[in-house]
């Protein structure tokens, strides 16, 4: 068995499905529940850590885990959906992650980098025939 943490598994009683799968997700607070994803702890009796999880809706809990969608789909919303509800644990307090702190006791943030594409002009032409991009 992995990691057990009932603050987390209590935390996703009333959030909305972070799943929300278009066409499966159900929208009802009242059913969403801590949805375990796969993982090497994962498999045989065991679940995966409960930080390795997200708030799913009963209807997209149950099409992650019978594979009702492409492999694509699944690995799209299960990313998503760990994503989100991991964010709603670090803004809640439940997962801590030392910062790097600024002198002025902020976190640092990374700089948004200049791209070259943004302040050139793009020129663009139509092809001739035969010719290939």
């Amino acid at each position: 068995m992995g990691i057990m943490s009932s603050k987390l598994r209590a935390s996703a009683k009333g959030k909305d499905c972070a799943f929300a799968i278009p066409g499966t997700c159900n929208h009802d607070p009242e059913t969403v529940v801590l949805c375990h994803l796969p993982s090497e702890v994962k498999g045989a009796g065991n679940k995966s850590d409960d930080w390795h999880a997200a708030f799913g809706c009963y209807a997209c809990h149950e099409a992650i885990d019978q594979h009702r969608l492409s492999k694509e789909d699944e690995l799209f919303y299960s990313f998503r959906a760990l994503q989100r509800t991991q964010r709603y644990w670090i803004d809640a307090g439940l997962i801590v992650i030392p910062a790097d702190l600024k002198a002025s006791g902020e976190p640092k943030t990374r700089p948004k980098k200049k791209t070259q594409w943004a302040s050139r002009p793009m020129q663009s032409r139509p092809f001739e025939r035969g010719e290939r991009p």
